[in-house]
């Protein structure tokens, strides 16, 4: 049952929501309200744990106004690259796009505006002969080997620095290291391209069009493109297919169950002439220190696949902890003036401990999760103010901050971690490496900063159940676990009956002597009575006779 205590947390965290909700008060005079979700899935007032320190515009950086840039990326020595995608520079007119290069306080390095294809003569010879001989059409060899960029709307840096961009338009990915010439304009010197598959499983009518690029340890390169539901591409490191990574599962709608039973009645022909259902692409991806890639699903017609965690086999191991079946972004879908709105996660990054940030597109907001999928902040949103955003494009954190790309602002806000937001990471931090005592202290903090917060209550039911205070554990998790509750409950089940297992043992065996004793009893009465009745019966026959 529910302690004094908890019922007391339960009131004030009623009170308190009441009074947010009738005053419309933000926490840190931030421009959204800070909120979270609670056991049931229902919105509850919370305190901010990331509130904004800056905005960051490209006049701020010192390489002139960005222009609808798409992707952030924040390497090994903290330093940012962003892909600005629509710029247009004064070296020629076909230019359109370059890579920034800052420091981790956005004080430029570098600004990449065209490539040097000089170290990859052979590869240039081979797409020529290839032009030549009619198997590469002029315009695609032109984009392939054109020395600026078109449109590049994905950059993901390797840990020897160098740099991998996915040209969109151009259809490539090229990878280089960045340089400056003697007029100090940045330059990339060219180590490899990768372009359009020329083996069979590619299918040779689709558009390869690489939006985001990604690198593993063994160095081998992903590419997600838009027109393909199969996965991202993989190549080797030298340039070679190597098949497709991570397709998402199709959602089991009521129309694919409908679909899998006509099949099974449908000739041939019919089958091949009914509509086809298949996965969505994935959108984005990001990958952790241990090698593992999360990729992110962009939809709003589909609630399968849209975070994954993947193996070097392709495996999403979500599915076997049972976290793929969890509501990544806002629980509610939201109706107004004839239109839905619900989450579309456009970007994941994978912070420290395993951290990791969704951002939503629809909201504008950033939805923080532990290491294990339990959502721990929200902020941010859509508006004009500072800390909100008009499109949000990437997102990336480095140590306490979280770094957040507006396409349309063309800007970046960085958000701070606020003392509230430090505390839960501390708690969290510490349970996780096995200190469950030392994560009582701050799980008791953060309750008594905000109430409102249940996963501190899960928190701490989960420390005192791993040191096996099963009873204080069932107090914590009573309104906010069912399943630690239950976990709780057979654990202070069976302590019980170890203690007082002498007292168990002595009442079974009185117990069993009564049964003995009583049954006993009764069989002599009975063989008693059945002895008088045979007397009875003999004496009635003798008088009969």
């Amino acid at each position: 049952m529910p302690s004094i205590r908890r019922i007391a947390a339960c009131a004030a965290s009623a009170f308190m929501a009441a009074a947010m909700l009738c005053t419309g008060v933000a926490y840190a005079d931030e421009p959204y309200d800070g909120y979270n979700y609670d056991w049931y899935g229902d919105p509850i007032p919370s305190q901010n744990g990331y509130v904004v320190e800056k905005v960051v515009t490209g006049k701020d950086i010192g390489c002139g106004d960005l222009n609808t840039p798409s992707d952030m990326f924040i390497s090994d020595s903290d330093e940012i690259y962003i892909a600005d995608t629509a710029y247009s520079g004064t070296l020629d007119s076909n230019m359109k796009g370059r890579i920034v290069i800052t420091d981790s306080k956005f004080k430029l390095i570098n600004a990449i505006e065209y490539l040097d294809f000089s170290e990859v003569g052979e590869w240039l010879k081979k797409r020529e002969d290839a032009m030549n001989a009619g198997t590469l059409d002029q315009s695609r060899y032109a984009k392939e080997t054109s020395v600026y960029f078109k449109g590049p709307t994905g950059v993901f840096v390797a840990d020897d620095d160098m740099i991998y961009v996915a040209d969109n338009e151009n259809e490539r990915v090229v990878a280089f290291y960045a340089e400056k010439d003697g007029s100090g304009i940045g330059y990339g010197r060219v180590v490899a391209v990768y372009t359009r598959p020329e083996e069979d499983v590619f299918d040779q009518t689709q558009t390869f069009n690489p939006s985001k690029v990604l690198i593993d340890a063994a160095k081998n390169v992903y590419i997600v493109i838009d027109s393909t539901t199969k996965g991202a591409l993989v190549f080797s490191r030298e340039g070679e297919f190597n098949g497709y990574f991570g397709a998402n599962r199709v959602e089991k709608t009521g129309e694919v169950v409908m679909n899998a039973f006509w099949k099974l009645i449908f000739t041939r022909e019919q089958i091949i002439r009914m509509q086809r259902n298949v996965p969505v692409e994935i959108s984005n991806f990001d990958i952790d220190s241990d090698n593992f890639i999360y990729t992110v699903t962009e939809t709003k017609n589909s609630e399968t696949d849209i975070l994954k965690k993947l193996n070097s086999a392709g495996t999403n191991i979500f599915v076997k902890l049972g976290f793929d079946t969890y509501t990544f972004g806002d629980f509610l879908t939201k109706y107004y003036r004839g239109k839905t709105y619900s989450s579309r996660i456009t970007d994941v990054d994978i912070g420290e401990n395993g951290v990791i940030n969704l951002l939503d597109l629809e909201t504008g907001r950033i939805f923080q999760y532990s290491n294990e999928c339990d959502l721990m902040f929200i902020f941010g949103g859509t508006g004009t103010q500072k800390g909100t955003f008009t499109t949000v494009n990437a997102v990336e954190s480095l140590g306490n901050n979280v770094f957040v790309l507006d396409g349309r602002k063309n800007s970046v806000t960085i958000f701070g971690r606020t003392e509230f937001g430090a505390i839960v990471h501390e708690a969290i931090t510490l349970f996780n490496t096995g200190k469950y005592a030392d994560s009582i202290g701050p799980w008791n903090e953060v309750l008594c900063r905000d109430s409102n917060y249940w996963w501190a209550y899960v928190g701490l039911g989960n420390a005192y159940l791993n040191q096996n205070d099963f009873e204080t554990a069932m107090d914590y998790f009573y309104y906010n676990s069912r399943g630690g509750y239950n976990e709780a409950f057979k654990g202070w089940r069976m302590a019980f009956i170890r203690e007082n297992f002498t007292l168990f043992a002595i009442i079974i065996v009185v117990l069993l002597a009564a049964i003995y004793v009583i049954s006993s009893i009764r069989g002599r009465q009975r063989a008693k009575k059945r002895a008088i009745a045979d007397m009875l019966l003999r004496e009635q026959q003798k008088k009969e006779e």
